[in-house]
């Protein structure tokens, strides 16, 4: 660490510039702090040089101005519930913390946006809106601690994006830090009137942090449901749960939420919440529509017996709301109860063709026998986004070796299918050496091209997303 600092020219003078824009107490640089920020929720561990944790966008600014003048690498983190190393400060340098820029600026119910600084936790969003009826769709099983800047930056799902899409449906526009320290304004929040220039606010959807930074977001917020109708349906196999799945897509019916969980999730599960779960099945759909209640009861009908013809040996409709809840809360502690499997989860993140889906969560299970290893299945089915749960005990080198190329299987598999290496985790450190696998040289230099106009001198989150060959000056940087 101490070399790195050096090698930066970092030094106490440098903790002070931070700290004149911040304030006492806002940088940090104490062992215990740096150890704190060194990982996110992926096993990539990289300490920085300090923190700093600015409580407005205009302290944002001029840290990154104070970034780019010095040369510093600079790591722009939310929550740090990133499953994929990119909120990890793997050059050193400078890690930004957002927790501080959590107000929500304004909700306009009759324009139906809400303004907000990017370290508004989505939950807390949420919470916000149910009162006057209103809900902000993406909802990440992280949600609980999330940051929406976060969730712009890796164009997070979640269990409603099969009818609701993704974050990057419901951003109307950006206010964005450039590399400089320069601010600048996307969309909707640029005109303040409906838009017509190219949809810039796109191309920092899913950047990972790597061209810009997100002060604020202008969000596209959408009127709660008026009736829900919430069932689950037990399958004795993993393969014909996703042949229902496609089959309910094929037929025309939009669930708001078609979540698939398998064996080895379902007891996890019933372990840690004592819900009543049918430990033994295979896997189980957890199904949700919204809308009009009449509607609603002829669109379960149908699925039911799309299930039931696909295979399903059971079928249970939550009766109230509290039946409701526990489907759901289930579903958002899956990642916890697995802990009771093995002590750590590498994540898996792959996106398939719904048409693909049953044959894809098969070849997850071959590749977890070929590898003598656990792999839990939960996927948001519906649109194809398959979670893969990988478990290992990280006092065993030898399992750990093959939990990662079981990962590079799973890549593998869903390339070959027609699918994506990833669907709302990022690419962060743990796929850039598989970008070529799914892009061809001329898309990964036009990315390069991108990111070399916006961050010539590549301080912005350094090694992310683009192989090393494609980084700007090769990956050096100033630093």
């Amino acid at each position: 660490m101490n070399d790195q600092r050096e090698n930066g020219g970092f030094n106490q003078r440098s903790l002070k510039a931070l700290t004149d824009i911040v304030g006492r107490g806002y940088c940090r640089s104490h062992p215990i702090d740096l150890e704190l920020y060194s990982y996110d929720s992926s096993p990539f561990i990289h300490y920085p040089w300090a923190v700093v944790i600015p409580g407005t966008v205009d302290e944002m600014a001029e840290v990154v101005s104070l970034c780019r003048r010095h040369g510093w690498p600079l790591t722009c983190r939310g929550a740090g519930t990133n499953l994929s190393g990119g909120a990890v400060a793997h050059r050193g340098g400078v890690l930004m913390s957002t927790t501080r820029l959590n107000r929500i600026v304004d909700i306009d119910l009759l324009e139906e946006t809400a303004l907000v600084e990017c370290g508004v936790v989505n939950l807390d969003l949420q919470n916000a809106l149910a009162p006057v009826g209103y809900m902000f769709p993406p909802d990440p099983a992280s949600q609980k601690a999330s940051t929406l800047g976060g969730n712009v930056a890796e164009n997070a799902g979640g269990i409603k994006g099969v009818k609701y899409g993704i974050t990057k449906h419901h951003v109307l526009g950006l206010e964005l830090i450039l590399d400089d320290g320069s601010m600048v304004k996307t969309g909707k929040l640029k005109r303040g009137l409906e838009f017509n220039e190219p949809d810039l606010t796109g191309i920092f959807l899913a950047s990972e942090g790597t061209l810009a930074l997100v002060g604020r977001a202008l969000l596209k917020i959408t009127p709660l449901p008026t009736s829900y109708r919430t069932m689950s349906a037990i399958f004795d196999s993993l393969f014909k749960s996703g042949q229902a799945v496609s089959a309910i897509i094929a037929d025309g019916i939009i669930p708001t939420a078609l979540e698939i969980i398998d064996r080895t999730l379902i007891a996890a599960l019933e372990d840690y919440l004592h819900l009543g779960f049918p430990v033994g099945a295979e896997a189980m759909l957890l199904i949700e529509l919204d809308g009009l209640g009449p509607e609603l009861n002829a669109q379960l009908a149908r699925i039911k017996d799309i299930c039931f013809k696909a295979g399903a040996v059971g079928i249970e409709e939550a009766e109230n709301e509290e039946d409701r809840e526990k489907l759901w809360l289930a579903r958002r502690s899956g990642n916890g109860a697995l802990g009771r499997v093995k002590p750590a989860t590498i994540v898996q993140d792959v996106t398939v063709p719904i048409v693909h889906l049953p044959k894809m969560l098969s070849l997850v299970l071959d590749i977890a026998e070929r590898h003598r290893i656990v792999i839990a299945q939960m996927a948001h089915a519906g649109d194809g986004n398959l979670h893969p749960h990988i478990l290992f005990d990280p006092s065993d080198g030898q399992e750990y070796v093959r939990c990662l190329k079981a990962s590079a299987d799973i890549f593998a598999a869903a390339l070959k299918v027609g699918g994506t290496i990833t669907g709302e985790h990022g690419i962060g450190l743990e796929k850039v050496a598989f970008m070529s696998d799914e892009f061809t040289e001329a898309e990964l230099d036009f990315m390069a091209s991108i990111k070399a106009s916006l961050d010539p001198t590549g301080i912005l989150n350094p090694d992310k997303v683009l192989p090393k060959k494609w980084q700007p000056h090769g990956g050096k940087g100033p630093f």
